[in-house]
Order: C-alpha cells, then sequence, then structure tokens
C-alpha cells in the first residue's frame, strides 16, 4: 500500500509543514535550524544597574544592536533584565551573521564584564518573572522617586498568573470583559 504524504502529515499542507518546520529555508538548501540565528551573550551588563536608572535598558540594548549591526542585519535585541548573568539575545537575518558574532563577541570586554557568547539552543528560557517580594521593593523603590515615600495599599493589585482570573471572555455574546 502507498502511503501518500499528505495522510502522513494529517491533512497538512506543504505550505503548512514550512511554516513549522525547525529549518531555515529561506536560503535555499540551508537546512539549519532557524534559533541557529539568534545568539546568546552573557555578561552584558549588572541587572542591579536597572534599579538606579531603567533607561539603561535601552541604552545598553541600542549599544549591543549598533555593534551586531556590523556583522549584518539585525531583526531583533532582547535584555533579560531580570537575569543575574546579564543576558542578551540578538536574533539576525542571516545565520552567517550571528556565527560571526559568536566568534567577534565571545571573550570580548563590555562593560567591564567579559562576554560569553554562544548561539541559543532552541530550548532555554532566559525570562526570569518578578516575585512578589522584587514587586513590593520596586514599588517603594518608585514611591520614594516621586517623594510620597509610601506604598499605595489602595492600589490595584498586580495581574493574577491565572487567565482564567485576568480575562474573561464571553464567547456567545463575543464580549470582553476585564
Amino acid at each position: 500500500a502507498v502511503v501518500s504524504t499528505q495522510s502522513a502529515h494529517y491533512g497538512r499542507g506543504k505550505k503548512q509543514d514550512n511554516m513549522l518546520d525547525w529549518r531555515d529555508r529561506a536560503g535555499g538548501n540551508d537546512l539549519r535550524p532557524k534559533h541557529a540565528k539568534i545568539v546568546i551573550m552573557k555578561h552584558c551588563f549588572d541587572p542591579k544597574e536597572f534599579l538606579e536608572d531603567a533607561c539603561m535598558i535601552t541604552e545598553i540594548r541600542d549599544d549591543i544592536k549598533q555593534e551586531c549591526e556590523k556583522l549584518g542585519p539585525v531583526k531583533k535585541v532582547l535584555l533579560f533584565d531580570r537575569h543575574p548573568d546579564g543576558v542578551v539575545s540578538v536574533k539576525f537575518d542571516t545565520h552567517e551573521a550571528a556565527e560571526d558574532a559568536v566568534k567577534g563577541f565571545d571573550k570580548r570586554w563590555f562593560g567591564g564584564q567579559q562576554i560569553q557568547a554562544h548561539q541559543w539552543d532552541g530550548v532555554t528560557d532566559y525570562a526570569i518573572e518578578e516575585t512578589a517580594k522584587d514587586r513590593e521593593v520596586r514599588l517603594a523603590s518608585w514611591h520614594k522617586f516621586i517623594g510620597d515615600g509610601e506604598v499605595d495599599e489602595t492600589a490595584p493589585a498586580a495581574p493574577s498568573d491565572k487567565p482564567s482570573e485576568q480575562l474573561s471572555v464571553n464567547t456567545e455574546d463575543h464580549n470582553i470583559t476585564a
């Protein structure tokens, strides 16, 4: 019996298969994973810097983007501002630019720290969520900065981590309520 590729993919078409595929086919025969265009750089900043001056996030991101663009077009730069290792993720337009970035930035000094650069493994999540204690400290610091020195206990609490408590959707009427 002959099994068609259509039935093997449960009715998906070739276009959908390519969109869901981890390999990047835009370059012709280049079958490297899409995540290989993303470079992770550690030790680019100290997260404590942002407690004193939140504008530093933008400055550091722009400095890194400017340096990376010397190697090729950059699609996105993300700073994981709560990560203790000072992690930055840079997504390049091409695999070659990403490989050049790893060669050029690994063991390079930036802001008094030696950078560790490598291509992203496609799995590791560098995001660190804010804890309730971190939120209290941040709000107290903010209130001190704006001059009232007190935390407003009547202020609305942070949104819940449970989606059902954040937003309810009435699918019958298509009304969304918060």
